[in-house]
């Protein structure tokens, strides 16, 4: 089951992060994106609540640079979220999202860091706080996925309060 965190691109960020050919990296080349209220709808966990029907409306920053050494992502992305949950009832409230990812031109030296954060203002957990933090330093495969068995450091932190 995907968490909502998950559900929010990060993935797909992260992904891009570690895939840069090196052909693309001779000079620099920033690139930002923003999205202003964007709407997604899917179905996933709310943290520490319950799974439902999600519906989001977020703003987001993308920022990309890459260059001969590398490259580099971040990305922030903040909203509004509402759920009809399977157990019956609803949730809404507020998210943050970060990520931020390197990697040198071989691969051999990346890393890559999120953050997400939720806050239950209403309805079903109201009161409820989630916090994540997930970190992985070491090398990637061929196909930008983390080779956690030659991880320097690699954790997944989560906590509802």
């Amino acid at each position: 089951m995907r968490r909502l965190s998950v559900a929010l691109g990060a993935a797909t960020l992260l992904a891009a992060s570690f895939l840069a050919p090196a052909s693309a990296l001779a000079a620099a080349n920033p690139e930002t994106t923003t999205e202003h209220n964007a709407t997604e709808t899917f179905h996933d966990q709310v943290p520490c609540v319950g799974d439902g029907q999600i519906t989001i409306t977020y703003n987001e920053v993308d920022h990309t640079t890459e260059n001969a050494n590398g490259f580099h992502a971040t990305f922030t992305q903040a909203g509004t979220f509402s759920a009809v949950l399977d157990q019956g009832g609803t949730s809404s409230g507020r998210f943050t999202n970060w990520g931020g990812f390197n990697t040198d031109a071989t691969g051999q030296q990346a890393n890559g860091t999120f953050t997400f954060s939720l806050t239950v203002k209403s309805g079903v957990g109201a009161g409820t706080h989630f916090n994540e933090v997930s970190h992985f330093t070491g090398p990637v495969d061929a196909d930008g996925n983390p080779i956690f068995s030659l991880a320097k450091v690699a954790f997944d932190r989560a906590n509802c309060h």
